[in-house]
């Protein structure tokens, strides 16, 4: 708009000069929190205070190899929502029935496929039921789950210790600590629950339900070879999961799991991933390490969330820009794109405010370069 012409390279350097800002900002916050110095942002106190943690991916190379692409692996950056939300209360449990899409074959099995890479349970011709908006169903109680309201997104390439921190600093930033109620949604890997018992012991932990649902459809699969057994199998599980009768699916499992016989820890490791020796085993441990987090009656009649659907598309919103096998990061440009994409993202101004406030001036200097080296 303005007819003038900026390089690549200098959208790069002034992306990552200000990404490298956001990073010290965030690191000055950690630290204060830390030091029990850093005082709410707002003295409002929200209704319901959500946490969502998760995982993504993303490429970087070698450390001082310079740019390209020079022995670049697949590493892990942690990203958390927080987010304010409307919350309801109910006196009974106001979605007691499964929902319609969860008794859509053909959704239930695009889903499982989506989540868990499981295949189908082999009923490509029988009829399927359409389920009432399959087509855009993220949430298992669309009509009862908390609207999210203000949005705020912490990432890093750090540590899961060193991330605990960061989403702890926002929180607080953020008055959460004040909220009527809490909850801490994650997907059930052991890293979030260690952070929900170190960060927010006060908030209640719930697993995301469509992980639960990916590793039922995986022990349905599993637990027989005939498809309309399997389908009727898949049915009664998740259907009970999501009344909150978790301990009957898992001895019901575990039937499953004893007719086949008992195996060694190298057995197991020699067999295919979908054997159902294996298969089996992992929903059970799964389901167990979670059960006390599954109380989805409870959770729908307190207004609170089911899902970590909304973690799982802030990791796509940020893989977007960082994610892609032809880009590679070093690992200190990556960690200053997070910080730059999380502060766009987050709808509380900070990166307009950071951009009105910050001191640069106009005439830049930067070293020339020789045989890829600063001079």
């Amino acid at each position: 708009m303005a007819e003038v012409t900026i390089s690549g390279r200098q959208v790069t350097r002034i992306a990552t000069e200000i990404g490298h800002e956001l990073e010290a900002e965030r690191d000055q916050q950690t630290q204060r929190f830390e030091d029990r110095r850093l005082a709410p942002a707002a003295a409002a106190r929200p209704a319901l205070a959500v946490v969502e943690a998760d995982g993504g991916r993303l490429r970087v190379r070698g450390e001082g190899i310079g740019p390209g692409a020079h022995d670049a692996a697949w590493r892990e950056d942690k990203v958390a929502l927080l987010s304010t939300a409307a919350r309801q209360h109910f006196e009974t449990d106001p979605e007691p029935e499964l929902p319609a899409c969860f008794r859509d074959r053909a959704y239930v099995e695009k889903l499982a496929r989506d989540i868990g890479g499981v295949g189908s349970l082999g009923l490509d011709d029988a009829p399927s039921q359409p389920a009432a908006d399959a087509s855009d169903s993220t949430r298992p109680a669309p009509n009862t789950a908390p609207e999210l309201l203000t949005r705020t997104y912490v990432a890093t390439m750090r540590n899961s210790e060193a991330f605990g921190a960061m989403v702890a600093a926002e929180a607080h930033r953020r008055n959460f600590q004040a909220a009527d109620r809490g909850a801490f949604v994650g997907d059930g890997a052991a890293w979030l629950w260690k952070l929900h018992r170190r960060r927010f012991p006060e908030f209640t932990p719930i697993v995301d339900f469509l992980h639960v649902f990916s590793y039922v459809f995986a022990a349905a699969r599993a637990a027989t070879t005939e498809p309309a057994a399997r389908w009727a199998q898949y049915s009664e599980w998740i259907e009970a999961c999501w009344q909150g009768r978790a301990p009957q699916v898992i001895q019901e499992i575990r039937g499953f799991q004893e007719r086949l016989g008992a195996s060694t820890a190298e057995e197991l490791e020699a067999l295919a991933e979908d054997d159902p020796r294996k298969v089996l085993p992992r929903c059970v441990t799964y389901l167990e390490h979670n059960a006390s987090r599954m109380d989805y009656p409870r959770y729908r009649r307190e207004g609170l969330p089911t899902t970590s659907s909304h973690a799982e598309s802030t990791v796509k919103m940020f893989n977007r820009r960082v994610k892609g096998s032809e880009k590679s990061w070093g690992k200190r440009g990556a960690e200053a794109m997070l910080q730059l994409r999380a502060a766009y993202l987050s709808e509380d101004g900070r990166l307009e405010r950071h951009q009105k406030s910050r001191t640069y001036s106009p005439h830049r200097a930067y070293k020339t370069r020789r045989n890829g080296k600063a001079a």
